[in-house]
């Protein structure tokens, strides 16, 4: 049990250092770097993002993609219970990108974008990292 609570956590702060180090970079490289305005400010955030060209937008959607995989293969090959432990970091994941979309407005093709990938990295990750029993099954 404190196998899967650590493959768990493991792949949460896999993926969550993922989208830090991308979401980093991408402040770093972005055309308004150093502009970033209050995040408290709505509007001012809609502007911000809105003003990104698209690909710094599929940079980052990429960024989410990337560590939802990770984080999901990470806990379905740590795990020792099969693909489960992948999809429980893949929906938590998908539920903290959700708050970030509630937090900060995102345009409505990046929101759709982003479940859909992070439900299919999340699935990807849990499918192919997972631990298979002898018999080829998934343990």
């Amino acid at each position: 049990m404190l196998r899967l609570v650590l493959a768990i956590v493991g792949g949460v702060v896999v993926a969550f250092v993922l989208v830090f180090a991308t979401e980093l970079l991408f402040h770093a490289i972005s055309p308004a770097a150093g502009t970033v305005p209050d995040p408290s400010d709505r509007e001012a955030m809609r502007t911000y993002v809105s003003a990104q060209p698209l690909s710094a937008k599929l940079a980052v959607l990429a960024g989410w993609t990337l560590a939802a995989f990770a984080g999901s293969a990470v806990a379905a090959r740590f795990g020792g219970r099969g693909r489960w432990p992948g999809w429980v970091v893949a929906g938590l994941f998908l539920a903290a990108t959700a708050s970030n979309f509630l937090m900060f407005p995102h345009p409505t093709w990046m929101v759709a974008a982003a479940v859909a990938l992070i439900v299919a990295a999340g699935w990807l990750g849990a499918r192919l990292f997972a631990r298979t029993t002898r018999e080829g099954r998934a343990a």
